[in-house]
């Protein structure tokens, strides 16, 4: 009898339900409503918020950084990031990060720059601020690429001991014969990674050509191992998620190996790299594939940086799905994404944004419609969940000939 409804609780701990998130009614604008995007925000502390968005500037863009200590209520006065006025290149897939050191101490942001000096060239660039009185540093160039080529759609991590690690799209490579085979070319990706705290970087490391050009790169930590995913293109045009993983802190790598075989053939970059995200002893990664023609979100997770579970569906009754993002907090792993509701408006709809999360058993919450524009188009999700099931949305809201305006959208956890 013991055993018996042992195998019963444990069977419905596997089954339960995941609690779902609900969200506030009205997103806010970010930067008083002046024109902003790209959005990212990581939750810290008990009631506190850091953010960055980039703001258009001359021909370029600007990166600010704001914070706030009151979930979200009030925020500080933007402060510029960039020293180097409109160098910023914010487009799509190719946006900044912002991360913080395992102790909360240092904020680190990394962006796409624009080369004056080489029309068509841009470089990956750093800088750092404290946290608690925010002065960023002077910024520094982390490729070593000195001929006037694209280094772009960068990813970035900071390892669970506070290593430094960032990767990107570089077409240094581009004049190899098997990189032209491919429709609209393709990229290698570079990397190179800080073990002093961003004050020195190490020689760019080449961890694979043959990748799709404008796909963002992802990082991710499990198990003591680096992982860091992408699109790759193999013969064929034919455009998978790719990873290699590391067990030396970046020292040596694996051989880039699938995360699933999609088969997914497109003659052309679709703009959409993976994610990835940890929580406990599970790596997961979250991807778009549109592979026999039916477009959706998946997600797999892996426990050692090398082996991934089969894929799940997690973007079911919306059509045209796109941009995953994942984010962790404690045992939480929540994702977003854009899509249609394949409901509404015999599913020409706008664009929503939605949230599900997963549990530690692999049980995924119900999906959520969280953001709808009330004119425009959302794109661009981004994630941050915190302390106490609280959850932050945000994304970049366009509205026809109207400069974009980055939003944010606050919601917690149904216990």
């Amino acid at each position: 009898m013991r055993s018996s409804i042992l195998f019963v609780s444990c069977l419905m701990a596997a089954t339960a339900p995941v609690a779902t998130v609900s969200f506030e009614k009205e997103p806010q604008a970010l930067n008083g409503g002046n024109p902003a995007k790209s959005l990212k925000i990581i939750s810290r502390r008990a009631q506190g918020l850091i953010g960055i968005y980039a703001s258009p500037a001359g021909r370029g863009a600007d990166l600010f950084y704001v914070s706030s200590n009151d979930l979200g209520e009030t925020w500080s006065e933007p402060q510029r990031i960039n020293h180097v006025p409109g160098e910023v290149s914010d487009h799509g897939e190719n946006s900044a990060q912002i991360f913080l050191s395992p102790d909360e101490m240092t904020i680190y942001a990394f962006w796409n720059a624009r080369d004056p000096k080489n029309p068509g060239s841009s470089h990956v660039r750093f800088s750092k601020g404290g946290a608690m009185m925010t002065q960023w540093s002077p910024a520094v160039t982390v490729d070593d690429d000195p001929l006037p080529n694209s280094h772009g759609f960068q990813g970035a991590g900071v390892g669970p001991d506070g290593t430094l690690y960032a990767a990107w799209l570089d077409n240094r490579d581009k004049d190899s014969a098997k990189t032209l085979e491919y429709t609209a070319g393709a990229a290698s990706v570079y990397l190179t990674r800080s073990t002093d705290g961003g004050k020195t970087w190490s020689k760019n490391t080449r961890l694979s050509t043959d990748v799709c050009p404008c796909c963002r790169v992802a990082f991710g930590f499990v198990s003591g191992r680096t992982v860091v995913a992408w699109r790759g293109i193999e013969q064929g045009d034919y455009r998978d998620i790719f990873t290699v993983s590391s067990a030396d802190k970046g020292e040596t790598w694996t051989k880039p190996a699938l995360v699933n075989r999609d088969g997914w053939k497109i003659k052309g970059c679709p703009h959409v790299g993976p994610s990835l995200a940890a929580a406990g002893d599970k790596l997961h990664v979250v991807w778009f594939s549109e592979a026999a023609a039916k477009p959706g979100i998946y997600m797999a997770a892996t426990t050692n940086g090398l082996q991934f579970t089969p894929k799940k569906l997690i973007s079911e009754g919306t059509v045209d799905p796109t941009h995953p993002f994942v984010a962790s907090y404690e045992d939480r792993v929540g994702m977003t994404f854009q899509a249609r509701d394949a409901k509404d408006k015999d599913s020409w709809g706008k664009m929503n944004i939605y949230y599900r999360e997963i549990s530690p058993s692999g049980v995924l919450s119900p999906l959520v419609k969280a953001g709808t524009p009330k004119d425009g188009a959302v794109t661009y999700p981004s994630l941050a969940l915190g302390m106490s099931g609280r959850t932050f949305l945000g994304w970049t809201e366009t509205r026809g000939e109207k400069p974009p305006q980055a939003m944010l959208l606050r919601g917690r956890l149904n216990r």
